[in-house]
């Protein structure tokens, strides 16, 4: 493994949000933030018919655009041959839509910390060889010297342990701790048992689904709307384009606000025709019951495979976007017997780790201490 000059960096390649981390002068992981100012940014790729390409566009700028020029869930593709976009008459492999995403994050981390050279990229648990290879190669497509791909649950883990000061301190920490690291994002979904110490890291189990993730929990609210609709006006607005992706838009923020309301008004407008939908958090829950089933079957076979039972794990970490829908958290507490941690930034806990991991290679590979 060659370190080259320049900023090493930690980088989550996410199914529809992507960050980007560093350690910083006092030896702390932070995420950085992009160009717009917060320290997500959106997996999406607008191929315009100017030939402009827009990178992490905001919901604002997706609406007004073709939705046949809006590349969405990339990740969901890696590694598939069969999979590319055609645009100005050149065939697009998921590989490099996934490059132009992870070159927006590095050239915009770059305006605040330097020219970046070196990464580690994360992945799903359960991603093959080929998708692994195909990540490595987004990477290095978007300029960057790939000194490893890590999987999520692991810099989750890592990002946890440090946070809990229990990262390379066995002086601090001498015992070890059995958690688990529930992820689901926006496209993908896993769930791993690890058991650690100061030092040390073990996977005892994992599972998970990679077409699996927030995406489809929205889009059973826009079906859900979408019938409604139908059931009116005899009409179905999903068959207009443009109209499904407003739809889908409204829902994605209804979805969100959920969280933190019990009942959320919803709009469609198709050929002069509306309806209004007062969608209640039970209603959502309702339509998605065996989304967040299949969730709780994956936990359970994982504990069951581990070897621990409900109260014996010593936390439970949430990652991803998506575990903020309330009924995540009371499923969880049923399966497990714990109160989920919130110790670690859902959205930014993998990007964290992925730079806790890098850091500590570049330490290795140059001699010189690490600055955790």
């Amino acid at each position: 493994m060659e370190i080259q000059e320049g900023q090493t960096v930690g980088v989550d390649l996410g199914t529809t949000y992507s960050a980007i981390a560093q350690i910083d002068g006092e030896g702390n992981p932070v995420a950085v933030e992009n160009a717009e100012g917060t320290t997500i940014t959106p997996s999406v790729v607008i191929l315009s018919d100017e030939g402009k390409v827009i990178v992490g566009p905001t919901f604002e700028r997706m609406s007004i655009e073709n939705p046949r020029n809006i590349v969405e869930a990339i990740k969901r593709q890696m590694g598939n041959k069969d999979f590319f976009v055609v645009y100005q008459d050149k065939k697009l492999t998921p590989e490099f839509v996934s490059a132009l995403i992870i070159k927006k994050l590095k050239q915009d981390a770059e305006k605040s910390i330097g020219p970046i050279a070196n990464a580690v990229i994360t992945v799903p648990y359960y991603f093959n060889d080929v998708r692994r290879k195909a990540t490595q190669d987004s990477g290095k497509i978007a300029g960057l010297n790939v000194i490893d791909i890590i999987n999520e649950p692991t810099a989750a883990t890592l990002a946890y342990a440090w946070q809990k000061g229990h990262l390379g301190r066995p002086d601090a920490f001498d015992g070890e701790r059995t958690i688990m690291v529930y992820d689901l994002g926006g496209g993908t979904f896993d769930v791993t048992v690890v058991r650690y110490t100061a030092t040390t890291f073990k996977v005892l189990a994992t599972d998970g689904d990679v077409m699996l993730g927030g995406l489809d929990w929205s889009r059973r609210i826009v079906d859900h709307i979408a019938e409604e609709f139908h059931t009116k006006h005899q009409l179905d607005p999903r068959e207009d384009p443009e109209t499904l992706m407003q739809l889908t838009q409204e829902c994605e923020q209804a979805k969100r606000d959920l969280s933190e309301r019990a009942q959320i008004p919803i709009s469609a407008y198709y050929k002069g025709k509306n309806v209004t939908i007062a969608l209640t958090r039970g209603d959502f829950e309702r339509l998605t019951g065996d989304l967040m089933q299949r969730t709780r079957d994956t936990t359970e076979l994982v504990m069951q495979q581990a070897g621990v039972g409900k109260g014996e794990l010593d936390e439970l970490v949430l990652v991803g976007g998506s575990t903020y829908m309330p009924v995540v958290e009371t499923m969880l507490k049923d399966v497990t017997g714990l109160d989920p941690s919130r110790d670690v930034s859902p959205e930014e806990a993998v990007s964290q780790g992925a730079a806790i991991h890098a850091a500590i290679l570049e330490a290795r590979a140059t001699g010189g201490d690490s600055r955790l």
